[in-house]
């Protein structure tokens, strides 16, 4: 039948409904349809009930007291009495048949039905594999042992087929009632259910062909093919037996396992219920024919209904299963284009609906907005996950309840986006301006204390002739988003997406796949920068190892085009690690140029300090290519460090432990205090070249960088001075007592491998 039933409240609403409305006319139809379906039986066990194959009215009786309630088996009843009534005039049976025919299309149907309710009671079934597990256990270990121990007895009482054996009644008559109840119950349960979609595809063979597949489809749920399948069966029974080959023909019919399967694979629950019955009912009336002149007729038809009940029962089981998959499927297709949290599509569901809509030849004008709870999460874990969650569902209820929406998303925590029709900036700023007003400063009350909602709402309007795509859509919101963050209340930003808009932002995502195209093909190139390091013995250098980029067409990509998008797209802990294997592995390759090494400094950026795994791999490639550690100083950027002094920290002290040196990057650029000195055991303090280039023009910079030097010694720490540009600025540093210079003046920077073939004789000259 078409299980699961989900619910037992479920079950007991349909079956109250089924009381209140099941009327005389109800039972009236159902009455003329069981005795169809008992004629129906009749005819395929050629007229003559002793080689009765299938008996339906257990099944019809079971599907409509489910239905319509325990009294809807009262017009199958009498039903199957008339049908008792008019075969006994065709007949020898006594008139005991009447009242087992009745009795065996009430009883049976009324267990099985109360049977059922008690195991959806006890445990409500979550798959169609499962409710169908249920009733076909119900239907072949019940209903049809209760029916062939009637018929047992009926026998006995009324002397009914008193040529059979008990026990041939008993499993001739349970094979009959389950075959019936298999076939007959899942059709009319999928008559209450709403009309499904067909499931296999109409394209591909004869154009008629496909026209006729999709009419019966339409109309009479019916699969052609399988239907057209069980006329050639029957056919070619009809021709071997015009042969004489009788034991042929009956074989034959055991093609009834493949159509079933084939039909469960193809088709719904419907079309399935409604094929397996007519393919099954034409090989069934086939084999009665066959046999009905034979002696051994009652045993011939007898293993046709077993075989028909097997090919019922796989093609049940198997039509279930592969149910719950493709409900699966779906649910899963579902939920990646839908936010189950509040019913609106998620990311990739706007995208998707973007891509269809932008994409028509003549689309109208559309105004798509965004919306971010600025403070979602200080009011989530303020007030907890479930005002969170209320709140969302409250903008994602005034999303859904704009008149002119098209499609409304929710993008991530405290973030929508809602595409709707507008023909003016002006409507795009209004609509914008409504949900402003209607959530911007709601107030929320708890324990810990009050807080009140911000918001910001940034829309754009997209007119049509605006060549554009969802992603450059998105991309645009989200950058019209933090413009609306950043002005002051309110918090509104609404302008055309233009197209110089559309071409900045395309250009601005090109240069990020450039970037990380030549970051996943490991295009880097080490420059070094001389510094001037007293400490270095005669004949060793000290440099600074600087990363650079290199384009398809070989030429450098300067430090200023990719640095801040590196920065920004989270890319410097992979360029990092690539350098810092670059430089390792080019000085373990040249023994020499190792051998004339004093300090060589790499930078590590922010995101590669939170990297906890970084240590590891710095340990793993100087073990790897037998670098000092005593020659390697590390840098970390001073705003890096204030931001996450805990990782900078364990960081230090790692590096530290396995013997390189530390230097605190671009000092004086994050305003810390002098307590970051202390606290960090660095080597090296590299004074910002922000106030190194206006040191002689500057009183300002020249006092902190005279009290940044006195503090270093103080401590115990060197001091590099970098952009170094002219000899001014060189001479006096040296009459402030730093000896360690970096810049353009001393030497810019160049490939790795030219630094040491520079003229030494410079280098003592900057010493002296």
């Amino acid at each position: 039948m078409a299980p699961p039933f989900h619910t037992h409240s479920e079950v007991s609403k349909t079956l109250g409904d089924a009381r209140a409305g099941a009327g005389i006319a109800t039972h009236l139809k159902i009455f003329l349809f069981s005795l169809m379906a008992c004629l129906a039986a009749q005819l395929l066990s050629a007229n003559r009930p002793e080689l009765l194959m299938i008996w339906l009215p257990s099944g019809l009786g079971l599907a409509l007291a489910w239905r319509l309630g325990p009294m809807a088996v009262l017009p199958v009843g009498g039903a199957a009495l008339a049908w008792a009534v008019l075969t006994q005039s065709h007949s020898a049976h006594p008139p005991g048949l009447f009242v087992t025919a009745a009795i065996l299309a009430v009883a049976g149907p009324l267990f099985g039905l109360s049977v059922l309710k008690r195991l959806l009671a006890w445990k409500p079934v979550e798959t169609h594999l499962e409710g169908m597990l249920r009733f076909l256990a119900v239907a072949l270990l019940l209903m049809a042992p209760l029916d062939g121990l009637l018929m047992v007895l009926a026998s006995r009482v009324f002397n009914l087929a008193s040529f059979l054996h008990p026990i041939e009644t008993f499993i001739g008559w349970w094979l009959i009632d389950a075959l019936g109840v298999l076939l007959a119950a899942p059709v009319v349960n999928s008559l209450f259910e709403p009309e499904p979609a067909p499931l296999h595809s109409n394209r591909g063979g004869p154009r008629l062909l496909r026209r006729m597949q999709y009419w019966l489809q339409a109309q009479a749920s019916i699969d052609l093919s399988a239907l057209l399948a069980t006329g050639l069966v029957v056919a070619a029974a009809a021709f071997l037996l015009s042969l004489g080959q009788r034991h042929l023909a009956y074989g034959i019919q055991l093609m009834a396992m493949p159509i079933a399967v084939w039909i469960a694979i193809r088709c719904n629950a419907r079309t399935s219920a409604f094929s397996l019955l007519i393919c099954l009912s034409a090989l069934l009336g086939l084999r009665s024919y066959l046999v009905s002149g034979s002696l051994d007729g009652f045993d011939k038809s007898i293993e046709m209904t077993a075989v028909a009940l097997c090919a019922a029962l796989a093609g049940l089981i198997i039509q279930s299963a592969i149910t719950d998959r493709r409900q699966a499927i779906e649910r899963l297709a579902r939920q990646s284009r839908q936010d189950m949290s509040t019913g609106l599509l998620n990311d990739r569901g706007l995208h998707a609906e973007l891509t269809e809509r932008l994409g028509q030849p003549s689309r109208p004008a559309y105004g798509i907005i965004g919306l971010q709870l600025t403070n979602f999460d200080a009011l989530n874990d303020l007030c907890g996950a479930t005002t969170a969650l209320q709140l969302e569902q409250s903008a994602s209820a005034l999303l859904q309840s704009q008149v002119n929406r098209r499609v409304a998303a929710r993008l991530s925590a405290g973030r929508f986006a809602i595409l709707i029709d507008a023909d003016s900036l002006a409507q795009v700023r209004q609509v914008a301006r409504e949900f402003y007003s209607q959530l911007s400063g709601q107030l929320f009350r708890t324990e810990n204390g009050s807080i009140r909602l911000q918001v910001s709402v940034a829309g754009l309007l997209i007119e049509p002739r605006t060549a554009v795509n969802s992603e450059d859509c998105i991309l645009s919101l989200g950058d019209a988003q933090a413009i609306a963050a950043s002005v002051r209340d309110p918090q509104i930003f609404v302008e055309p997406l233009s197209q110089t808009m559309i071409d900045a932002r395309r250009a601005y995502q090109t240069k990020i796949e450039q970037l990380r195209e030549a970051i996943r093909e490991h295009r880097f190139r080490v420059h070094a920068q001389p510094i001037i390091d007293p400490d270095a013995p005669a004949g060793m250098l000290s440099y600074e190892a600087l990363i650079r980029l290199v384009d398809k067409d070989g030429s450098l990509i300067r430090p200023p085009q990719f640095l801040s998008l590196a920065v920004q797209t989270q890319m410097t802990p992979i360029m990092d690690r690539g350098m810092i294997s670059k430089v390792f592995a080019w000085l373990g390759g040249n023994p020499e140029a190792l051998a004339r090494t004093y300090k060589c400094s790499i930078n590590l950026s922010g995101l590669t300090m939170s990297d906890g795994s970084i240590a590891t791999h710095i340990r793993e490639q100087r073990l790897l290519h037998g670098i000092p550690a005593e020659k390697i100083v590390f840098e970390i950027t001073e705003s890096e460090a204030i931001r996450n002094p805990t990782a900078a920290s364990r960081l230090v002290d790692e590096l530290k432990a396995m013997g390189f040196g530390i230097a605190l990057d671009d000092f004086g650029t994050g305003l810390a205090t002098f307590e970051y000195l202390k606290r960090f055991p660095i080597d090296y303090l590299k004074i910002d070249g922000s106030f190194i280039r206006n040191l002689t023009s500057s009183t300002i910079d020249e006092e902190i960088v005279i009290s940044t030097i006195r503090v270093a010694k103080r401590l115990n720490v060197r001091t590099i001075a970098e952009h170094v540009h002219s000899e001014e600025i060189y001479r006096r540093l040296l009459e402030l007592g730093v000896t360690r210079i970096q810049g353009n003046h001393i030497g810019e920077a160049i490939p790795l491998e030219q630094i040491f073939s520079r003229n030494e004789a410079t280098e003592t000259a900057f010493v002296d």
